[in-house]
């Protein structure tokens, strides 16, 4: 069920240290999720954008979601393709991609 936990990461803060580096810092918050797979039919769609959808995560409560675009499961992070607000009546689903690169970009 939802004994999993998933970070949401808000947009970052930019500052800058002293030598002028960039930095940035997220809010996170933790939320209960169900994982699962990626339908095929929504793999493929993605496809067509060159997105490569890699799970589907589900909240049990859609108020939790404030439409983030980056969140952190497993230790890996990912880029919400998509929230699907149709998926159940009080719980919404994000299609995410996992990100690739340096701290995940």
């Amino acid at each position: 069920m939802y004994d999993n936990v998933a970070i949401l990461k808000t947009d970052p803060v930019v500052t800058y240290d002293s030598d002028g580096n960039e930095i940035l810092t997220y809010s996170d918050r933790t939320v209960y999720v169900m994982p699962r797979g990626v339908y095929a039919s929504e793999f493929y769609s993605a496809g067509q954008l060159n997105l490569q959808p890699s799970i589907t995560l589900t909240l049990t409560n859609k108020a939790d979601y404030n439409g983030e675009k980056l969140l952190e499961y497993e230790g890996e992070l990912y880029n919400v393709i998509r929230p699907d607000w149709t998926a159940q009546r009080d719980s919404i689903s994000l299609i995410c991609e996992r990100r690739i690169g340096p701290n995940g970009s």
